[in-house]
């Protein structure tokens, strides 16, 4: 309750706290043995370094056949793990925004004997992979119709796939403050028009070329540069930002993106789904300065045949871009601005959020998980991982044992013998050197 200021006692109801617990897990870091643990971590490296590998990666395991090959392999690494996850946390429900944890995750809940409903979240635009879809999952949310149309050509059931957008930072759906006020926090010029350069999260992109070539250019632009988490770039940036001939702003890694975006009038960036999303809300044309081969191929068709934006091949056609967009009264940008506006889809998150929810148990209710049956069945999956750390366990406490076990391997013992031959060998020339002196 509160006191007006007529004196009145106004009574207010506090928002009922959530009756739901939200855990995100990154299951390669957390729960994945070595090699795929640290395979895991090559995806940012290896989309700054060396892109065309990605791709011929990307589409030499887009396919059935090298899916089902992939994760032969794969599995055994986190089949253990993900089965204790599961039974530790006993989740209500399971999303997944990750392609390479589809197929495995639902084994894992098949072979644990239960149903919990595991619902898959696509976050590619067009390009979507084989691994995304994996049969028997109960609910795939896609983002765009084309994605939708990728799933249904294999075959998959159709009730179970929902267009609901692509989730983006909530930030992005609250009111920022305007354009002039975001500018002059920023510390830009006025009556400048302003370019957003964004790399991405890994500040790929070739966003030093792009700020080269502008700046070469001599074009009527301030730009504001987010190198991600890219910090040799940052630095490089930083060094060279006083010798451009256009204004230029620096950034890392930033949690203001909405407003970066909304104090544009142009983005630049690479085509990450993510931020194609973000930029369609805040109603910026897209200028695409690159893109990951295989993942990120089909986002250039979206903007492209969206009418959103355009490709940018090479710094001259980014400087002819940027050029058209930023003439005065540019028709070309306002009918880009009116089109992102269009297509994007700020509740997306929100959206989703709601269907998820849609799929837990009703609260208080006996779930799953507190079913006698069903906790048997989980003692009886659970027997095999305690054996698996026992087993572990008795390894590292008794390390004499596990070193004769491979002695008595055939080569073990051979590369033994000849190792103390070798000692040997040593150790009498050392002794007829010293006898000789």
């Amino acid at each position: 309750m509160r006191q007006s200021n007529d004196g009145d006692t106004e009574v207010t109801f506090a928002p009922a706290p959530p009756t739901y617990r939200i855990e995100i897990v990154d299951v390669f870091d957390e729960y994945a043995q070595f090699p795929l643990r640290e395979a895991a971590r090559l995806y940012g490296p290896v989309i700054r370094y060396n892109p065309r590998l990605f791709g011929r990666v990307f589409h030499s395991i887009n396919s059935a056949r090298r899916v089902t090959a992939v994760q032969n392999v794969a599995h055994p690494m986190v089949h253990n793990g993900l089965s204790r996850l599961f039974m530790t946390m006993q989740p209500d429900v399971i999303v997944s925004v990750h392609p390479l944890l589809n197929h495995i995750t639902v084994e894992v809940l098949r072979d644990l004997g239960c149903h919990i409903p595991f619902i898959t979240v696509v976050t590619d635009l067009v390009s979507v992979h084989y691994t995304w879809f994996a049969p028997g999952a109960d609910s795939y949310i896609v983002p765009t119709e084309d994605a939708r149309q990728v799933y249904l050509s294999r075959g998959l059931d159709p009730q179970r796939v929902h267009v609901l957008g692509m989730p983006i930072d909530p930030k992005f759906s609250r009111p920022t403050d305007s354009k002039e006020k975001l500018r002059e926090k920023f510390g830009l010029q006025e009556g400048v028009s302003v370019a957003l350069l964004v790399g991405g999260g890994d500040g790929a992109g070739g966003l030093h070329d792009a700020v080269r070539a502008i700046s070469r250019a001599r074009l009527p632009v301030q730009l504001l540069i987010v190198t991600g988490r890219n910090r040799r770039l940052y630095a490089r940036l930083q060094r060279t930002r006083s010798s451009l001939h256009v204004p230029a702003k620096v950034f890392g890694f930033v949690q203001n993106m909405p407003e970066l975006m909304r104090a544009a009038d142009v983005i630049v960036t690479k085509a990450g789904p993510g931020t194609i999303m973000e930029a369609l809300t805040c109603g910026l044309p897209i200028i695409l300065s690159g893109y990951v081969p295989g993942q990120e191929e089909g986002n250039v068709d979206f903007v492209l045949n969206s009418g959103v934006g355009t490709l940018a091949r090479d710094a001259s056609e980014l400087v002819d871009a940027l050029r058209l967009l930023l003439k005065p009264g540019s028709e070309l940008m306002r009918q880009q601005r009116e089109k992102a506006r269009q297509l994007s889809s700020p509740q997306a998150t929100f959206e989703i959020a709601r269907y998820i929810l849609d799929q837990a148990p009703v609260p208080n209710a006996a779930g799953l998980w507190q079913a006698a049956r069903a906790r048997r069945r989980w003692r009886s999956a659970l027997r095999p991982l305690r054996t698996e750390a026992r087993l572990r366990t008795l390894r590292r406490r008794l390390p004499r044992m596990t070193q004769l076990t491979v002695i008595r391997d055939p080569v073990m013992r051979r590369i033994t013998h000849l190792r103390k031959q070798g000692i040997r060998a040593r150790t009498r020339a050392s002794r007829e050197r010293q006898d000789g002196i």
